[in-house]
């Protein structure tokens, strides 16, 4: 029953990535509206493996009480990551093409006009979502049917693989094999997290730090 939930899991998250990774690609790449498909698709899922396997109930996908000892402590290293992340731009920052941010963000419909509510979403709602998919529904449940190893790697791998489809016009192909390998570690770190706090609290903290960072470098170019 385990082996068979697994390739559940595997399955449909797979499919959630790559049906959003699609209509990135289509005629309908609209940020409000590839925004709320992220939603549906990243919600629907999950429910669905729910509804079909009846394993576990969905609020416990986001269950934020856990070890709140582990919990304070992941808002040190939120910070640590929020001062890492600037520090890496402004190492990175003369091999990044300014032209390549305000274009990939121009073809999906972020302007200076409208990046503060995106702004919002992102550090907020985004990196909830997030959370809720990849460690809430693929890591935990993976990691607490005894597939700990394939629950690191999987989860990881595939955090990383999803954001190519919303970098690849923002960064060089250098930078972008940057950006996947630290996308790589921070999946890893994330899990590690969810472990360590026994919820997703301590990654979703640490998740929200780490957007804030980026969009607040992204405000810097469009306002530069």
């Amino acid at each position: 029953m385990k082996h068979k939930s697994a390739i559940f899991i595997t399955v449909f998250s797979v499919s959630a990535c790559a049906l959003h990774t699609l209509m990135l690609h289509t005629q309908f790449s609209n940020y409000t509206l590839t925004s709320i498909a992220k939603i549906i698709l990243f919600v629907f899922f999950p429910l669905i493996y729910i509804k079909i396997l009846k394993e576990r109930r969905f609020k416990d996908l986001f269950s934020l009480k856990g070890n709140s000892k582990n919990t304070k402590i992941s808002l040190a290293l939120g910070f640590g990551v929020f001062a890492v992340i600037w520090i890496a731009f402004l190492i990175l920052r003369p091999f990044i093409e300014k032209e390549m941010i305000i274009g990939a963000l121009d073809n999906n419909g972020i302007t200076r006009n409208n990046f503060f509510l995106v702004f919002i979403y992102v550090v907020l709602i985004n990196a909830a979502l997030e959370e809720l998919f990849f460690r809430g529904y693929i890591f935990d449940t993976l990691y607490k049917m005894n597939y700990k190893r394939y629950a690191h790697l999987y989860s990881g791998l595939l955090f990383a693989v999803y954001h190519v489809a919303i970098l690849r016009e923002a960064l060089s192909p250098g930078m972008m094999i940057f950006c996947i390998a630290g996308l790589v570690v921070a999946g890893l770190i994330f899990n590690l997290l969810v472990v360590w706090c026994k919820c997703i609290t301590g990654s979703l903290i640490v998740h929200i730090s780490a957007n804030l960072a980026l969009n607040l470098i992204i405000l810097y170019y469009l306002l530069t």
